[in-house]
């Protein structure tokens, strides 16, 4: 608006221009007036607020794939127990293998955490009445190493289990295998869960 003011002026005052051009006093003051308006413009150019944000979106906060509400929810034992090995975090196959074997007569106490000294869950023996330390490892393609079977066999130890079974959905490497017989360790692989859990997973999800 203000520069729509000037500009009007300029125009009136080349049209006056022509009308006191014989009137030297009236001319002087028309430069002036110019001067006075024309100056402070070009010296001192009047700066633009930056526009506001308030009441709009911001185009960061869109995605064009939303983070789901339920990412972050655990699953449930009857989703665990529907869904394919492979898919399970590592905590949800742990749950799966304790609701294995407590389908199999065994009491199973989750431990994980950290100072489980590598040991997932402590079985006791429906019959004997032992405790066996269990480690899981939900793997795809590395094999387990010995240092796990030693840290296992220390662990069982430290939980005063008798027995020790380290049970993976991969496979063991030829120093797990020979570190596992040298301290008694009981090593189950892949195959064995496919088998076993696999089979037992899949006859519990028909029944339900």
């Amino acid at each position: 608006m203000k520069e729509l003011v000037n500009m009007g002026m300029i125009i009136a005052g080349l049209a006056w221009f022509w009308l006191i051009a014989n009137n030297p006093p009236w001319y002087m003051l028309f430069i002036i007036l110019i001067a006075g308006v024309l100056i402070p413009e070009l010296l001192f150019p009047a700066k633009k607020k930056p526009k506001s944000n308030k009441g709009k979106k911001s185009k960061r906060s869109k995605s064009k794939y939303p983070q789901s509400k339920s990412s972050n929810r655990k699953r449930s034992d009857i989703e665990i127990l529907h869904s394919n090995i492979d898919e399970l975090s590592g905590e949800e196959f742990e749950r799966l293998v304790a609701m294995y074997y407590e389908d199999k007569g065994y009491k199973p106490q989750i431990v994980g955490g950290s100072g489980d000294h590598e040991v997932d869950i402590i079985l006791t023996d429906p019959k004997e009445n032992y405790k066996i330390a269990v480690q899981c490892k939900h793997w795809k393609t590395k094999n387990v190493g010995n240092n796990t079977i030693l840290r296992l066999s220390a662990g069982k130890r430290v939980h005063k289990c008798l027995d020790a079974w380290c049970i993976t959905t991969s496979n063991y490497t030829k120093d797990a295998i020979a570190a596992a017989e040298g301290v008694n360790v009981r090593l189950l692989n892949g195959l064995h869960v496919q088998d076993q859990i696999g089979k037992w997973r899949e006859q519990k999800v028909k029944i339900k």
